[in-house]
């Protein structure tokens, strides 16, 4: 670990949210708010489709811009937000992989859906209850891909409309192809994925969340 933390130290987390800030995901989604009358509603929105953002059939850019671009004119509502979100993903272009199993998730988040109504800048000042409320819904581990992606992607909405707040340095970073590649380089004697990035994250005192654009945008130089 020493090696990979030696080429990351000289970063820090203002760079990371500088670096977040242009990320197409990010850029889309402060679209879709700038465009939304219902911008606390557009949180709930965010996370049921980042439950169902999985085996996609294009990019994950590509699907998020798709997404905010059909949900900026649309009346969006607690209520029609799974209806809504299922119309959609049958048309679209990104995303039509597992679609009958993708509206079953969507039926499955409903429950921490009415959880988040009112409560939205609670949960955004705690994702880490938001989280263990979406693992809990979907009965998932708490560090898998979609439970800490969709509170990634919550962040994203919810610096947009409250004042910013960093991702809690307990939720795990969302575990991909380039993260995997880097463990096997620099992992040293840890065995577990989760635990090396954790410990990496605590030593450079970045949030795993904030951490995992950094390593995106760097990963081939880190790969060197």
């Amino acid at each position: 670990m020493q090696e990979l933390y030696t080429k990351l130290h000289k970063f820090d987390l203002d760079y990371a949210i500088k670096l977040e800030e242009t990320d197409r995901q990010f850029i889309a989604l402060k679209e879709l708010i700038n465009m939304q009358s219902e911008k606390k509603v557009a949180l709930a929105l965010v996370v049921a489709n980042s439950i169902i953002c999985y085996q996609l059939s294009g990019t994950w850019e590509n699907y998020w811009e798709e997404f905010s671009l059909y949900f900026s004119s649309k009346k969006i509502s607690y209520e029609n937000i799974v209806s809504q979100l299922s119309e959609f993903i049958k048309q679209s272009k990104n995303n039509k992989r597992f679609i009958d199993t993708k509206i079953k998730r969507l039926e499955k988040v409903k429950v921490a859906l009415e959880l988040l109504k009112n409560k939205e800048e609670y949960f955004y000042n705690n994702m880490t209850e938001l989280r263990d409320l979406l693992a809990k819904t979907m009965k998932q581990k708490i560090t898998d891909k979609t439970i800490v992606f969709a509170v990634k992607m919550f962040g994203y909405v919810g610096r947009n409309i409250f004042s910013f707040v960093a991702y809690p340095k307990e939720i795990f970073i969302p575990i991909d192809s380039r993260l995997t590649n880097l463990f096997e380089k620099y992992k040293w004697e840890y065995t577990d994925i989760n635990k090396f990035y954790l410990d990496l994250s605590q030593k450079l005192d970045i949030p795993l969340l904030h951490l995992d654009w950094i390593v995106w945008i760097n990963y081939e130089e880190l790969m060197k």
